[in-house]
């Protein structure tokens, strides 16, 4: 079995015959694509920093908090005061929504708050948020009411199976209202700062 080496450029494992052959050099090194030890090196020191000074920043530190606060508490949300309970449903819906699509949200735990973000997004003014989350409960769920229970919940869900005959028209029409979602983050954002400054959370950076 040959020992293989290492390219004098990137440091990947590359064959002796390649090696040879491009002086030292793995193919992608040869043809450009793949970027130098310091490079790699540089990118990965940038992501770092850039990693940390979003863990630094109040929005970051709030969060942590305020998860702390509802997680590692018997009360749940009802620790949290009327700021922070719209901070946090919006934020969570925002964060799943971007993850997964409504139906992520849905199935997750957060599906469980259904009926108090319907209110935190009424009561924040994000109207068009509201009505989405809305259409895609009626997508999943018809008429019916949001069991608060997840695994009754998923139960009620027929449609987010493969092999249910409506998945396709489904899983189109929740991507549709996803995709509008996504396009006026912006205005999720904006709002989420106003309630931290009109609630007193935390000093937006």
């Amino acid at each position: 079995m040959q020992t293989r080496l290492s390219c004098t450029r990137c440091g990947d494992s590359i064959h002796p015959d390649t090696a040879s052959r491009n002086q030292g050099l793995c193919t992608p090194c040869v043809r450009g694509n793949t970027p130098t030890i310091e490079e790699r090196k540089a990118r990965s020191k940038l992501a770092r920093e850039e990693a940390e000074a979003r863990e630094a920043t109040p929005e970051r530190q709030y969060w942590k908090k305020l998860v702390d606060r509802v997680y590692k508490n018997n009360r749940g949300l009802d620790a949290l005061d009327r700021g922070g309970r719209l901070y946090f449903l919006i934020t969570v819906l925002s964060g799943e929504v971007h993850n997964g699509g409504f139906g992520q949200f849905f199935t997750n735990t957060s599906g469980n708050h259904y009926a108090e973000t319907v209110d935190a997004l009424a009561e924040s003014g994000l109207h068009m948020q509201l009505q989405l989350l809305q259409e895609a409960k009626g997508l999943l769920f018809g008429e019916r009411s949001v069991p608060p229970d997840r695994m009754a919940r998923y139960a009620a869900m027929p449609a987010v199976e493969e092999n249910h005959p409506d998945f396709d028209f489904v899983a189109a029409a929740l991507d549709r209202l996803d995709r509008r979602f996504y396009a006026d983050q912006g205005r999720v954002d904006l709002v989420l700062e106003r309630i931290a400054v009109e609630h007193g959370l935390f000093t937006p950076s």
